[in-house]
């Protein structure tokens, strides 16, 4: 991840076949919006408006795909895109899809990255329910106030027949938080899918319970590097596989780039 911030994202093969497989199961329950952003402001908007129409779509359907969420922990603003929302027994599920390149069940490291993601997806979540994350929040921490659509994002909205009224950055976002904070109470059960990605095939579905001891657990390790209190961390030697699946493995990273020689 610090790799990424210092010498910027590398989209790998993975990655690649990753986006296709959740592209095609979001146009199995989203209306696709076509928006091409021309600036900043524009692209928060986008996010905002397709994630509200995605809400609507999870009051008529019992489901919807790829919902962005906004939030704040411990002072550190974040967002993410939680990739299925579900209406089972008066309560909403939170889904997460990993594509794998084979059948292969996941290990336990593995594993546990999945769950904190979809944690802290169910934390937020659950923290705009209760409205300790708002709308006024949102617009203070993005400073929306001196933010403007441009003209030409507009244009594409008015093709689109969105309201003049929902045009603002200010206004999409009152209406997106005050959709999630009607949404029935968020399930405790997480879901994690693993999806072959050459296949499509579903290989199996991870279920935990959802706990305020763990999640608490969790930030107080993750927000120690946040706050400046530890550097970040290599992979341990029992986990140094997953270079094998890293774009910046024996390039910007060396750290166990000699043991590959030796076979080890």
């Amino acid at each position: 991840m610090e790799l990424n911030y210092i010498h910027g994202a590398k989209i790998t093969e993975e990655i690649r076949k990753g986006k296709q497989i959740h592209g095609e199961l979001e146009s199995e329950t989203n209306v696709p919006i076509v928006l091409m952003p021309r600036s900043y402001a524009d692209f928060l908007y986008k996010g905002l408006y397709t994630s509200y129409i995605a809400l609507k779509a999870l009051q008529q359907n019992k489901k919807t795909r790829e919902v962005q969420i906004y939030g704040s922990i411990n002072g550190f603003r974040l967002t993410g895109k939680i990739d299925q929302l579900d209406i089972k027994d008066n309560e909403v599920v939170v889904t997460e899809d990993k594509t794998k390149g084979s059948d292969k069940l996941p290990s336990e490291a593995q594993m546990l990255t999945h769950r904190v993601q979809v944690m802290v997806y169910k934390k937020v979540l659950d923290d705009i329910h209760a409205k300790k994350y708002t709308s006024d929040n949102f617009k203070k921490a993005y400073r929306t106030y001196n933010l403007r659509i441009t003209d030409e994002f507009a244009r594409q909205l008015n093709a689109l027949e969105v309201q003049k009224e929902m045009q603002g950055i200010d206004s999409i976002s009152d209406m997106f938080f005050a959709s999630l904070e009607k949404l029935d109470k968020i399930s405790d059960t997480l879901c994690i899918r693993y999806i072959n990605q050459s296949t499509g095939k579903l290989i199996d579905t991870h279920k935990f319970k959802y706990t305020d001891n763990e999640m608490s657990s969790v930030l107080d390790f993750v927000l120690k590097y946040w706050k400046g209190e530890r550097e970040s961390l290599a992979v341990p030697q029992n986990e140094k596989w997953k270079c094998n699946f890293c774009a910046f493995f024996g390039k910007e990273c060396k750290v166990w780039w000699p043991q590959k020689g030796l076979g080890i």
